[in-house]
């Protein structure tokens, strides 16, 4: 932890529960940003904390963070079933651009002050945040990775012409053999999702435990939809996870059952879940593609590339050590 937080340990004590009133009043914090979520996805609310920086008593800049301990060294990387976690600003208004530059760097380096001291960190800073010179100044690294976004969904009819032919005609087929219905059985879903993964090579990368718990809360937020392709004798296969805040629409988790080997009902899936968001005139997120063939088939749907940035820093000697060491043998 920086000297500036070991002589000050008001800011410590305070900073979480502030963050909190800050999620509970202002609409604009990302979902995966919240405290709720956090507390979840981390396993538990001791093991996140953020950082705050303040104007006038208000709450100006936030950074939430994850925060691990492996194999003896402090960590700082990305909590389950959450993709972007990073800065979020109230920005003045009218602001001009060249000031709100000079703006985010004062705050970048209020945060960058406050930063504890751990052996490695990395976050994905969700793709809002497009300004990252501050830290590459402090001496933090930056991998630029991708997402896909649909960002106007008002017009349904036109989001569908500008899926490619062979999306069009999977749909249309599999709307002929299935149906798309909701479903309130996480444990199902995690069943067939988990089925897209191999415990020994690949395996899937949230526990069944996380995303109960995760449910239960966005259910009675009302913050979620299960949708499930099934057919008359109730076979599931497909089945998409979505989510979605005030800002946008994410398709958090999606798989298939692999036995049916075709597409058409999960982009079918996919069609609904854009149908259902465009009611509510979000932005639909596909919620990465940084994976070949998964890039292949977002792109498909006439979703646009979208940038964001994981922003790293190794500290500690002996951790450079074993990280380079590891990046040479692989």
């Amino acid at each position: 932890m920086s000297e500036r937080i070991r002589n000050q340990p008001d800011i410590v004590l305070n900073a979480k529960y502030k963050y909190r009133e800050l999620c509970r009043t202002n609409s604009s914090i990302p979902l995966f940003d919240r405290d709720w979520w956090l507390d979840i996805v981390c396993g538990g609310t001791d093991n996140w904390d953020v950082i705050i920086v303040e104007k006038g008593n208000e709450v100006v800049a936030s950074l939430p963070f994850y925060k691990v301990k492996k194999y003896g060294f402090n960590l700082i990387q990305m909590p389950e079933l959450t993709l972007t976690l990073g800065i979020w600003i109230k920005y003045p208004p009218n602001q001009k651009y060249a000031t709100r530059l000079a703006y985010e760097r004062e705050l970048h380096l209020e945060i960058i002050g406050q930063m504890p001291d751990v052996d490695y960190s990395y976050q994905h800073f969700n793709r809002n945040i497009t300004n990252w010179s501050t830290f590459y100044w402090r001496g933090f690294r930056q991998t630029t990775r991708y997402t896909y976004v649909i960002e106007d969904l008002q017009d349904p009819a036109a989001v569908y012409a500008n899926f490619r032919e062979n999306i069009r005609s999977g749909i249309e087929k599999s709307q002929q053999m299935l149906k798309v219905i909701e479903s309130d059985d996480v444990d199902q879903f995690y069943e067939m999702h988990s089925g897209n993964f191999d415990p020994k090579t690949f395996p899937i990368p949230y526990s069944r435990e996380t995303l109960k718990r995760l449910d239960k809360e966005l259910s009675k937020r009302n913050l979620r939809k299960i949708l499930l392709a099934v057919d008359a004798s109730g076979k599931i296969h497909s089945g998409v996870y979505l989510v979605w805040d005030s800002g946008c629409a994410y398709n958090l988790l999606g798989g298939a059952d692999f036995t049916f080997r075709n597409s058409g009902p999960h982009a079918m899936l996919i069609w609904h879940a854009i149908q259902l968001m465009s009611k509510e005139n979000l932005p639909f997120d596909f919620y990465g593609g940084m994976h070949e063939t998964v890039e292949s088939f977002f792109r498909s749907f006439g979703a646009k590339q979208k940038p964001y940035f994981q922003i790293s820093k190794t500290h500690g000697k002996i951790f450079k050590f074993f990280y380079y060491l590891k990046q040479s043998i692989i």
